[in-house]
């Protein structure tokens, strides 16, 4: 079993990038200054977010990226929050060997991908972070959904996410940029 020492003070993003990971099995997000630990991503949902970024990549627009496990800076100022995406769609030339995260006004859609640990999370927390960072789209998935919200499309609005498609099956949007995702082929693991 590893130990793992959190600090027991708020974090600036120099002590978050000074910070060495030291648990493979967890996943490290900084929200408000804090330390936040999540399960490592199954095999499933790594599955899912790959399948979508694959995806995605053929449908961009010139210029645009998508990337799976990249964090995106939510607030620099201290308290910092810096959440880790399953998905996040950005400028190509934004990603530098020396970029430890991608500022929210060069993020175009983020995705998340639903995991028993974080349906809260994902549906209520992020989706406030996201909007708050101007962030223009944000998706996310959820395989133990019924077939109404496995998958749930916001799009920033007047500074608010405006719920913009939900369901399965073939769903087509025209903004951040114009793509078609089959959510049933994205959640089939047979």
């Amino acid at each position: 079993m590893t130990t793992v020492t959190v600090p027991n003070e708020l974090l600036t993003i120099e002590d978050w990038d000074a910070l060495e990971e030291t648990d493979t099995n967890r996943y490290w997000e900084l929200v408000d200054g804090t330390i936040v630990m999540n399960a490592f991503p199954s095999a499933g949902h790594q599955l899912v977010a790959h399948r979508l970024a694959t995806r995605l990549d053929v449908q961009l627009p010139d210029g645009l990226v998508a990337l799976q496990h990249i964090g995106v800076t939510i607030e620099a100022q201290f308290p910092p929050t810096e959440r880790g995406p399953d998905v996040v769609v950005f400028p190509r030339a934004r990603a530098h060997l020396d970029v430890p995260r991608i500022d929210p006004v060069d993020v175009r859609l983020v995705v998340e991908v639903v995991s028993p640990g974080s349906r809260r999370t994902d549906r209520i927390a992020k989706v406030a972070d996201y909007q708050y960072a101007g962030i223009p789209g944000y998706w996310i998935i959820d395989p133990a959904a019924d077939d109404d919200s496995r998958f749930v499309a916001y799009e920033l609005v007047g500074g608010a996410y405006k719920e913009v498609a939900r369901g399965s099956g073939v769903i087509t949007l025209e903004r951040p940029f114009p793509v078609t995702i089959d959510v049933d082929a994205l959640l089939t693991f047979d």
